[in-house]
């Protein structure tokens, strides 16, 4: 529990306050005076004054909140309640200039669209340090099929598992990545695959499945079940398993991939499971049950199913990628998490896609919890993640999203007028009550799932 409320606490905190702080750097840049600059909401527990701004740490550390003088058209002037000290310099000391409300729509969009930039920068970062330190998973350095998807071509062409690949069209190969780069300029032709079953050489008709632009090679490499990642506290990890470990068997049934783990305890959630593995040495046995986890069915981006999960991925090598690969790899990340965003709220918005796919702060604080536990690289790549999903979602223009903002200062900047101050406050009144609305759906939906009442298990 305590790692899933610290894992939501930063995944939130750091994603706020990065937008908050693209707002605030660029209005200091473009001579709007800044109040305050705060860490956190409510009661301020640290703060410092230095040059104009209050810089401020509060007692909700759930992200942060700029606070710029003259920010509506009736904040001109406003004073502290008597009674109540304020160590905010009034908008009656501030030279109406520098009023956020009195810059042009121009410099005012400027502002409010720094706060999504920020996130989007954000992700771009995360993802060019996680390359360029961390590295990229690669394919092992074998041509040997691990799995043959019934009903593909390459079972239809007589591919087996164990098959080891030899080449290609003619064109031999030494690896996983040359075998898919050879079968991708190809993948409009048939072609022979030299194949090495047993201790006899074969030739084999091979040609990939296309559907649409998807490109289907129908098998895939061999991967050893060996553990190469773990979910601390999951039920691999609570039976004692651990990175390194070789799992044996499992219900008596020999394991050959790690395909047979995942086709086994996915298709057992919450079904006890005897798991036989090797740990440094030593033969270790233990019944194990698969906790129930819905995920998207393979192939589709809206319907979902309830498989079993212990915790354990397989073991992959890791490699660093050049800096400026890193960068291009990194805006090329982030585009396909944008294009896959707005392709899902367009999905959401036609109704093809179910509101069962939504989340509060609830669910987002229990996935950056799983995320943590399986380890700070995963929980890294989620912040990008979410960070890019804040981008998109406060470039709705629907207020008070920044992309509401945007849209009225868009329209006064085309008519060289402010729009109808009560039209505004219609506006924006709507957009809370549909925000908030929103709001109670989602955390309502996360309570039913803790509860569990719902089939929708997490």
């Amino acid at each position: 529990m305590l790692i899933t409320i610290l894992a939501g606490v930063f995944i939130l905190s750091i994603v706020i306050i990065v937008h908050e702080f693209g707002h605030f750097i660029v209005a200091k840049k473009l001579g709007i005076f800044v109040k305050v600059f705060s860490v956190g909401f409510g009661r301020k527990i640290l703060k410092k004054r230095m040059g104009e701004t209050i810089y401020a740490i509060s007692a909700l550390p759930f992200g942060g909140y700029v606070k710029f003088a003259g920010e509506t058209e009736d904040g001109e002037g406003k004073e502290a309640p008597r009674g109540k000290t304020t160590d905010e310099v009034p908008d009656s000391e501030i030279d109406p200039g520098r009023y956020f409300i009195n810059k042009r729509p121009l410099v005012r969009g400027a502002v409010v669209f720094a706060g999504p930039f920020s996130n989007y920068v954000l992700a771009v970062l995360i993802y060019i340090i996680m390359f360029t330190v961390i590295g990229l998973p690669v394919q092992p350095e074998t041509t040997t099929i691990g799995l043959v998807d019934r009903g593909s071509p390459a079972d239809s062409a007589g591919l087996r598992i164990n098959d080891t690949i030899l080449a290609v069209g003619g064109d031999a190969v030494g690896n996983w990545d040359e075998v898919v780069s050879n079968i991708w300029d190809r993948r409009e032709e048939s072609m022979p695959l030299r194949v090495l079953r047993g201790s006899d050489t074969l030739e084999v008709d091979y040609r990939c499945g296309i559907e649409g632009k998807r490109v289907s090679l129908g098998f895939s490499v061999f991967v050893s079940p060996l553990v190469g990642q773990i979910k601390r506290d999951g039920p691999a990890y609570r039976a004692g398993m651990r990175r390194g470990a070789m799992i044996d068997a499992i219900n008596d049934t020999t394991v050959a991939t790690f395909y047979d783990i995942e086709r086994m305890i996915h298709a057992s959630p919450e079904v006890p499971l005897f798991v036989r593995w090797t740990q440094d040495g030593f033969q270790r046995a233990d019944t194990i049950v698969p906790v129930s986890k819905k995920v998207l069915k393979e192939g589709s981006k809206t319907e979902f199913e309830i498989v079993g999960q212990i915790g354990v991925g397989p073991d992959y090598r890791n490699e660093r990628v050049a800096f400026f690969s890193a960068v291009a790899m990194s805006f090329k990340a982030t585009a396909g998490m944008i294009k896959e965003i707005v392709y899902f709220l367009g999905l959401l918005l036609s109704g093809r896609a179910g509101v069962d796919a939504l989340g509060g702060p609830i669910l987002i604080t229990q996935m950056a919890g799983d995320m943590a536990r399986w380890g700070f690289n995963n929980l890294m790549y989620f912040l990008a993640f979410f960070s890019i999903n804040l981008c998109i979602f406060n470039l709705l223009p629907v207020l008070p999203f920044d992309g509401g903002h945007l849209a009225l200062f868009s329209y006064e900047g085309i008519t060289r007028r402010r729009v109808n101050r009560r039209l505004r406050d219609l506006l924006t009144q709507g957009g809370f009550v549909l925000l908030i609305g929103l709001m109670i759906f989602v955390v309502v939906l996360d309570l039913t799932r803790c509860a569990g009442s719902s089939p929708v298990l997490f």
